[in-house]
């Protein structure tokens, strides 16, 4: 008894003192201030709002998760991302093609949820690379390994797909006309093979109806393209990766111009690998090398630049850029593959409280 009663003494004064030292005055904690870019003094027009990773960053925690947590000791299950690359937006749904885990991952933030599709069935994925959405929110997957796109529901169930390896080599990205008739293909092609090009599709047909481009590091030739996107005029623009370059193509496939070099200066371009485009027809490039993304206008004029190379994962700090998109309240979605995230930036103008993608707290 006496063992017992000097063990609940010393229990006893070992909680009281952790009262005591949650009671006492400690250093101040700073509150969190997003950054804003540009930074002050120049006017900001975007701010830091949010990181997607995981699925606690949507998803209600109840009661019942937390009491399992405390009295197990065991951390709420998570399912996250692998090594996420592009992501597309529809109505504040954020999806997200992980290449490790031959997956897309859904962020439903409104509706806060999270659900990974595309795993097994007659819908299974090899590689998914790029993706968009249509006017439906219907999801359009480049398959990079099994060489064709193939399109799911808004909440994930496959659908159909079009595509087949005699007419892609190594598809990478995919956009849909405004009029939802046709689809655009990104072919990477490979080192030794002349298939980089553009492959245009009828979607009711699924039949393949042009090709624009070869391998060529002349106008409207292509190295390596590897993203695409369409603005609001009907017009193509390709991320030429390995000519450092962004093409722009009319509705046709005409070639229009480009602009870009490889360099390290304002503007250049080093390891391109992500491209989007707003509402207002302005240009994203996500570089990996300079962990940052670069904006545009429609004609290749710098606007402004936002990101930096950090060791350690911190808002608006990258260490291998990809994938990008503007969604429709104009959000922009960068992805990082070390940190395993995106990066969420809202124009300054914009309340937290508006638009589709709304950043409501969680319930803690």
């Amino acid at each position: 008894m006496y063992n017992l009663s000097l063990q609940l003494k010393v229990i006893t004064g070992f909680v009281f003192a952790l009262l005591l030292a949650g009671c006492s005055s400690g250093p101040e904690l700073k509150p969190f201030v997003p950054p804003v870019y540009p930074p002050p003094p120049e006017q900001a027009r975007f701010v830091y709002e949010r990181t997607l990773m995981g699925s606690t960053d949507v998803e209600k925690i109840t009661s019942k998760q937390r009491f399992q947590s405390m009295a197990t000791g065991r951390p709420i299950r998570v399912s996250g991302l692998s090594k996420p690359y592009d992501v597309a937006v529809f109505k504040g749904r954020v999806y997200v093609t992980d290449t490790m885990s031959s997956s897309i991952a859904m962020f439903d933030v409104p509706g806060r949820r999270f659900i990974k599709f595309g795993k097994a069935g007659s819908g299974a994925l090899r590689k998914p690379i790029g993706l968009t959405v249509d006017s439906e929110g219907n999801v359009y997957v480049a398959d990079n390994i099994l060489a064709r796109v193939m399109v799911f529901s808004p909440e994930g169930k496959y659908l159909s797909s079009f595509g087949s390896r005699e007419e892609l080599a190594r598809p990478t990205d995919v956009a849909i006309t405004a009029d939802g008739k046709y689809a655009f293909v990104v072919d990477t092609g490979g080192v030794d093979s002349r298939s980089h090009k553009l492959v245009k599709y009828e979607l009711a047909s699924g039949k393949m109806v042009q090709e624009i481009g070869t391998r060529s590091s002349e106008k409207g030739g292509f190295n390596f393209p590897l993203m695409l996107d369409i603005d609001s005029k009907g017009r193509i623009f390709v991320l030429d990766s390995g000519n450092f370059r962004v093409q722009r193509f009319s509705p046709e496939g005409e070639f229009e111009l480009s602009f870009g070099s490889v360099g390290n200066r304002l503007g250049m371009f080093s390891r391109p690998r992500g491209l989007a485009i707003d509402n207002d027809d302005n240009v994203y490039v996500m570089d990996a090398s300079f962990a940052n993304f670069q904006i545009f206008n429609e004609d290749g004029q710098l606007l402004l630049i936002i990101g930096e190379r950090s060791s350690g994962n911190q808002p608006g700090k990258f260490a291998l850029a990809a994938g990008i998109t503007v969604d429709e309240d104009g959000r922009v979605y960068a992805v990082d593959q070390v940190f395993r995230k995106v990066d969420i930036f809202r124009p300054y103008h914009l309340k937290k409280t508006d638009g589709y993608a709304v950043a409501a707290p969680l319930e803690k």
